[in-house]
């Protein structure tokens, strides 16, 4: 990813309403793609992250080998052989701050350290530090860019593949998800890290609706 434009793919419906817009995008750029989760619908990603381990074992099923394997930490050789048997990178990553050494979000002898309150956040930082010259992100909705009534009814829903493990919680633990993850990413900017959402997006702070014309 060094000195590369990376493009972190999220699972959010965002990336199947825009699908021939982000694929236009990829080709005409010089891009490397890092897909997070359930994400296989848009592309074949050039690195692959899976941190959640029943996502995985649930929905591994879709990863294409020809990817790069990065797993986190507390996934398990035998859970990865689930789905592959092949070479991976092990991403050890620290959310416990009471063991951090100095801020919050940081990377030191081969930890990442920070409140990752989702794979989409740890990856922003894993591409900051593997050099990446810009960022830029799609399928990171969040929670509750569309109406409680409109999941409710099936006309929307959280992820590109349809229902997924947050579809039946409640609107007060998607608000709290979403206010959480708004609060990681303002942290990561504050720290220097840039990147933007080029998808709707509840986090407005982010959004650049500029690209994906």
């Amino acid at each position: 990813m060094k000195n590369k434009h990376v493009l972190i793919i999220g699972s959010g419906s965002s990336i199947k309403k825009h699908k021939r817009k982000i694929l236009k995008f990829i080709d005409e750029n010089d891009i490397v793609t890092f897909g997070v989760n359930y994400m296989t619908y848009l592309c074949c990603p050039d690195y692959h992250l899976w941190t959640n381990k029943q996502r995985y074992r649930d929905l591994g099923s879709c990863i294409n080998e020809k990817s790069k394997f990065l797993f986190g930490c507390g996934m398990g050789t035998k859970l990865i052989k689930k789905h592959y048997n092949g070479n991976y990178e092990n991403i050890e990553y620290v959310t416990d701050l009471r063991k951090a050494k100095k801020s919050d979000y940081y990377y030191e002898d081969g930890k990442y350290y920070g409140y990752f309150r989702t794979a989409g956040v740890l990856a922003i930082m894993i591409a900051y530090y593997m050099g990446a010259k810009k960022i830029s992100i799609v399928g990171m909705d969040g929670y509750t860019l569309y109406s409680r009534k409109q999941l409710l009814k099936g006309k929307k829903s959280h992820h590109c593949y349809g229902k997924g493990y947050t579809d039946d919680a409640s609107w007060e633990k998607c608000k709290k998800k979403d206010a959480e993850i708004y609060s990681t990413l303002r942290e990561l900017r504050d720290i220097g890290i840039d990147f933007e959402i080029i998808t709707p997006t509840k986090f407005k702070d982010f959004y650049n609706p500029n690209i994906l014309k």
